[in-house]
């Protein structure tokens, strides 16, 4: 298995460790302060395995999450897993049974994701998302059992969002066709543009083949954590923590205490983090013309520099600037014009990368 040309850059950094590196690859979110962080709890956290499907109090506070966005679900229609890779992984896999042979996806979408639905034995389409979604062009193609349909909202790249409209559109066409329908919501809470849909699952009135997950990765600025959540009917989710169990035996009980206590808490000063970096980066776009997709949400920014090849103008920049950043060539399928900027950097060291960048691509265009 090869690196990404992410992987393949930052892996060149890391051999270099007394240069100080701008590391632009991540969009992971920073806290611009820590949340509350309580010490280890032996008895609730290390000594026990926790519930299979996940623990009561995480349920619990993930289920109270989803119903402050409009969505009808109870903790029997959630299992707790090892991040949002892991969710898609076991979904797929368990689809993969069940009889589906191809995914479709809103594109594009990150090499990884594609590689992940191969291994689960998936043929992969990936077409444009307003040609795909904003138009409603998956009607026009012959969709059945043996497809799933997956959906990033917020879109990593592109920010943009499924509008309301496309959501209702979708379910009901689900229910007509008969494909399987699965939503990649680990960018849920960073919606700007009041323009942009809500949550899809607030319009699922019906949860049969219908899949979402979600991760404390990017929502709450907790990778470290390994905590995802995977949405299904009760019979699936009943069938995949089985598989969760047979594969890994359980999700680490600390992680599932320490999440519950984020989701508690909230992450209200991680999404204005976000949004105070999407204004800087708009404002910059304004004054530098980056070429900005439309950014609805996310906590990253797309953008053709107009540079031509961006692998090139990376590689110059790793050189000459000692900027390392994600291009198009980590997306399925590869968009060789585009780079990704992250929105959650604090805004001072924002605001420095993207000096440097405009100041590259001046160079680079003569």
């Amino acid at each position: 298995m090869s690196l990404t040309a992410s992987g393949r850059r930052l892996a060149l950094a890391g051999r270099s460790p007394e240069i100080d590196w701008r590391i632009l690859t991540g969009n992971v979110p920073a806290w611009p302060t820590p949340p509350p962080w309580r010490p280890l709890d032996w008895s609730k956290e290390a000594d026990h395995y926790p519930e299979r499907g996940g623990s009561a109090r995480l349920l619990e506070a993930l289920c109270v999450r989803e119903r402050a966005q409009g969505t009808d679900i109870g903790p029997e229609s959630m299992i707790v897993t090892n991040g949002g890779y892991d969710a898609l992984s076991l979904a797929a896999r368990h689809l993969y049974d069940r009889g589906v042979r191809r995914a479709v996806c809103a594109g594009p979408i990150l090499g990884t994701i594609a590689r992940s639905l191969r291994q689960a034995g998936l043929e992969v389409v990936a077409l444009d998302w307003d040609p795909f979604l904003a138009d409603h062009g998956w009607m026009d193609m012959a969709l059945g059992p043996e497809d799933l349909v997956y959906v990033n909202t917020p879109h990593n790249p592109t920010g943009a969002c499924l509008p309301d409209s496309a959501s209702r559109a979708l379910l009901a066409d689900r229910q007509r066709r008969g494909f399987r329908l699965v939503f990649d919501l680990i960018y849920d809470a960073f919606t700007f543009d009041p323009a942009a849909g809500g949550s899809p699952l607030a319009f699922v009135d019906d949860w049969h083949e219908v899949y979402a997950f979600n991760s404390f990765s990017k929502n709450y600025g907790a990778p470290g954590l390994r905590i995802g959540w995977l949405m299904a009917e009760p019979s699936a989710t009943a069938e995949l923590a089985v598989r969760l169990e047979a594969e890994r035996i359980a999700v680490s009980a600390g992680a599932q205490e320490r999440a519950a206590d984020l989701c508690a808490y909230g992450n209200g000063p991680l999404v204005e983090a976000v949004r105070t970096g999407r204004e800087v980066l708009l404002a910059w776009d304004s004054k530098h013309d980056l070429g900005l997709s439309r950014t609805q949400g996310g906590t990253q920014a797309w953008a053709d520099l107009g540079i031509g090849d961006a692998e090139s103008f990376a590689d110059r920049l790793m050189a000459e600037d000692r900027i390392v950043l994600t291009t198009g060539a980590n997306y399925f399928p590869v968009r060789p014009r585009h780079v990704r900027l992250p929105l959650g950097l604090p805004p001072d060291d924002l605001e420095e990368a993207l000096h440097l960048i405009t100041a590259a691509r001046r160079r680079s265009s003569g």
